[in-house]
This record gives structure tokens, sequence and C-alpha cells, in this order.
């Protein structure tokens, strides 16, 4: 307040009221984080967690996968051929029984089809050895042909010979390994057949116990429903699979039965076994049908046969692995191909065989979890 002779008036504190006044007529300035920033930020770090939560699972299971992979492994065997098991047992054939019986002709399959192929390498072996020979001295000679400074051939002499001793270390460390890795594989193949055995015996029992546990009706129909279309799914891929992998196997074989190739059933059986692995199956299978011509045939024979061989796989994955495969897991051809290539990243071989089912048996969980209102928001 001002005094009659223009003097301010102070208050109590010392702060003259003509201040306080302007003071109060400013207004507060309330600084908000917009909206989309807070939403920005809550998914980016629910993003986060959850890329966390996905390495930690990665982790897990490549650190446990001598126990996962064959587990993994004879889960999906066992819903393919449990059919079979079923049958049988609608035959009045135990179910222990039927699923022995599924277990070791299974396993004379697989075994019989090692053994047609290694008959036919060993009967070829000695030929073999002279055609590669001759082949090699074929691609020095053409070798010779190109333009190539000799001071080139020299730094590659060099340095091979300074490799050598590193390779010869690495050799005996992957010796070490391959011991190991065989002794992986033997327990990983007497797990996966057990798993495989009690799942073909108990499997439809275990699968309606734990359906009839869930005490809501429509918890139990859900559950129903999911349980059915995984084992659709599965047995629909594998039994495409198996359609291409026949479709492929036979006719590599009858082209090389006309090409004079010998060996040209068990070329067939390495094909329709390689037929369920993708892109790494269809490698060794065209790799084995090259070696068997170069063995009888040389060099031109074996280009005959590499030609033969992919002119087979671009038709099959250009005309029929579409339509079997995406139809049978209601997938377009494009998510199969990135799922098998993302599984076999993540998983190695397993990978690549198991991650078209995998995804299609999620996508299907998805929708009835959807259908059931789990993602619901409630907020």
């Amino acid at each position: 307040m001002t005094d009659t002779d223009g003097s301010t008036e102070l208050d109590v504190t010392g702060v003259s009221t003509s201040q306080d006044v302007a003071s109060a007529s400013v207004e507060r300035v309330d600084f908000r984080v917009p909206g989309w920033v807070r939403r920005g930020g809550t998914t980016s770090w629910m993003f986060i967690g959850m890329l966390i939560a996905l390495a930690i699972f990665i982790g897990l299971l490549a650190a446990t996968r001598d126990i996962t992979a064959p587990v993994a492994i004879g889960v999906f065997l066992a819903i393919v051929f449990v059919p079979i098991v079923n049958w049988l047992e609608e035959h009045s054939i135990n179910r222990a029984l039927g699923a022995g019986i599924v277990l070791v002709g299974l396993v004379g399959v697989i075994g019989g089809a090692g053994l047609v192929t290694a008959e036919a390498l060993g009967s070829q072996s000695d030929v073999l050895t002279e055609h590669l020979e001759g082949a090699v001295d074929e691609v020095k000679q053409l070798v010779e042909d190109l333009p190539i400074s000799e001071a080139a051939v020299d730094e590659v002499d060099a340095t091979a010979q300074d490799a050598a001793p590193v390779a010869r270390d690495g050799i005996a460390t992957a010796v070490a390994t391959a011991v190991d890795t065989a002794a992986g594989l033997i327990t990983g193949l007497i797990l996966g057949m057990m798993v495989l055995y009690y799942l073909l015996k108990d499997g439809p029992m275990l699968t309606r116990k734990w359906v009839d546990a869930k005490t809501d009706r429509a918890d139990r129909h859900a559950t129903e429903r999911i349980v059915n279309s995984a084992l659709r799914d599965v047995q629909g891929y594998f039994g495409g699979k198996t359609a291409l992998a026949l479709v492929n196997g036979v006719s590599i074989a009858i082209g090389m039965y006309f090409l004079g190739v010998p060996g040209a059933l068990a070329i067939g059986v390495v094909n329709i076994i390689g037929a369920y692995i993708p892109y790494i199956g269809a490698f060794f299978g065209g790799a084995f049908a090259v070696l068997m011509a170069l063995g009888e045939g040389g060099l031109a024979l074996a280009v005959a046969a590499f030609a033969l061989v992919m002119v087979a796989q671009l038709v099959l994955e250009n005309l029929l692995e579409p339509k079997l495969l995406g139809s049978s897991l209601n997938l377009h051809p494009l998510t199969i191909l990135l799922a098998t290539t993302l599984g076999g990243m993540v998983a190695g071989m397993v990978g690549l065989i198991l991650a078209a089912p995998v995804v299609a048996i999620a996508l299907d969980l998805k929708r009835e979890l959807t259908a059931v209102g789990f993602f619901h928001d409630d907020d």
C-alpha cells in the first residue's frame, strides 16, 4: 500500500504489496507430457520387456536343447503316428503293443534307409574315388587355362602352408566335438524314443484327462478346440510333407535310372528323407545324386544329374509345395518361408522342421483366445 507521501508500505516479510499483486496476476504454467509420448514410452518399455523375456526363453531352450529337442520331436511324431495306434486299437490290438509296433516300424524304416544309402555308397566307393580324381584334374586344367598370374598362385600356396598347423589343430578339436555330439545324439535318440512310445500309448488318455480337468464348461470346450486344431495342423503339415517327399524322391529316382546313374533307389530314399528338412535336405539329397553320377560317368554325368535335381526341386517348390503345405496349415507360402528361416536360426535343424506347424498352432491359439476374450482390455 502507498502512503500519502508516496512511500510503499512493506509487509512483515519485507515484500512490497504491489509486488504481491503483480505476482498473483501471473497464471501458473502447467507442464504436462503429451498423451502420445506417455503411450509411446509405455509401449516401448513393454516391448523391451517382451524382448528380454523372449531372449531368456530362447537362451533356456539353447541351454537345454539336448533335452528339449528330442522331446519336441517325440511329441510331434506322436501326434503324426497316433492315428495308426488308434486304428490298431480299433482292431483289437492293445495300445502298448500298437505303440511298440509303430516305434519298431519307424526305427526299421529309418535304419533301412540308412542301410540302402550306405550300401550304394560302398558299392561305388572305388569308382567314385577314381572319377573324383579325374574331375579334380579337369578342374585343375580349367584353372590353368584361366588368366591367373603365377604370383597369385604362389600366394595361395603360401597361405595354404601357413594354415596347415591351424587346420591340424582344428581337426583335433573337431574330433573331440564329434565324440561329444555323438554321445549327445545317442542320449537324445533314447530319450526321444521313450517320449514317443509313452505318448503313443497314453497320449490320448492324458489329453482327455487334462481337458476334463477344466471345471468351467466354456474353458473345457475352448481347450478341446485348441487341442483338436493343434492335432489337425501337425497332421496336415506332415501329411503334406510326406506327399511332397514321395513325389520328390520318386521323380528323382526315375530320372536317375534313365540317366544310368547307379543306386537310383538309394538316391530316391535320400531325397525322400531330405524333403522333411527344408533347404538343407534338398542340398544333401542333390549332393548325393551328383556324387553317385560322378562315380559312374564322370563330370559330364554329374552335371546332368545336378540339372535333373535342380529342375525337380524348382518344379516342386513352385508348384506343389505352396499348395500341399500352405493349404494344410492355412498359411501363406511367404509365412512358411519366414517361419522356417527364423526357426532354423533359433533352433537349428529341429527349428527348420517344426517351425511351420508351431506357427500354425500359435495362430490358432491366438484366434481361440481372442474369441473367448482373453485379450480384452477391461480398462
